[in-house]
């Protein structure tokens, strides 16, 4: 893996503070291990398979959701799906979830293209996540979104719950049968 990654147009597009933010969530090993821009990995490199999905519970939603700072809290998570980010995933508002397996690092993303509430017709937000391959923890996450510069918003959290619930209904077990890639396609273009 190289020591220095090269950033996306959007990356560079982003203020300098939040720019500077995004360089230091894509760091690990105490600063010594860059990851990849996620939003620099050509459309080919990522694969929609959910048998190589990290095996990511709710319980791991859940902490991440309270512990990073967002509108998430031990209250709203009792209820987790009246909130706006469940019922974007429970709406078919998250498209396929793709994974990019980060060679030579414990991590790897999950993406997902996420049609907003407001605009449907909109360009839809791109929130991406990296999970621990080993034990699925969320170590970071980003979405194209405002909210989303903060590492936290409706857009990563639907795309957390559409991957636990994946993991739950068993569709990232092997399969001799394609269920697992009919399930993740379930998406609305247009409401």
């Amino acid at each position: 893996m190289q020591k220095k990654e090269k950033l996306s147009p959007y990356a560079y597009g982003l203020p300098a503070e939040a720019r500077t933010r995004y360089q230091e969530k894509l760091a690990y090993n105490k600063g010594l291990d860059r990851l990849p821009d996620p939003y620099a990995i050509t459309k080919s490199e990522w694969v929609n398979d959910p048998s190589i999905w990290p095996e990511l519970d709710f319980g791991q939603v859940y902490l991440y959701l309270i512990e990073t700072p967002s509108m998430f809290n031990k209250s709203s998570m009792k209820a987790y799906k009246s909130l706006e980010a469940y019922r974007y995933f429970e709406s078919g508002h998250v498209d396929q979830i793709k994974i990019y397996d980060v060679k030579g690092s414990p991590f790897c993303f999950l993406k997902a293209d996420v049609i907003g509430s407001i605009k449907i017709r909109d360009k839809p937000h791109q929130p991406w996540v990296c999970l621990a391959k080993d034990t699925a923890d969320i170590y970071c996450a980003h979405c194209t979104c405002l909210s989303g510069l903060g590492e936290m918003c409706s857009h990563i959290a639907a795309v957390l719950f559409k991957i636990e619930l994946g993991v739950r209904y068993g569709v990232t077990q092997k399969s001799v049968t394609s269920e697992e890639r009919k399930w993740n396609k379930v998406f609305r273009k247009q409401v």
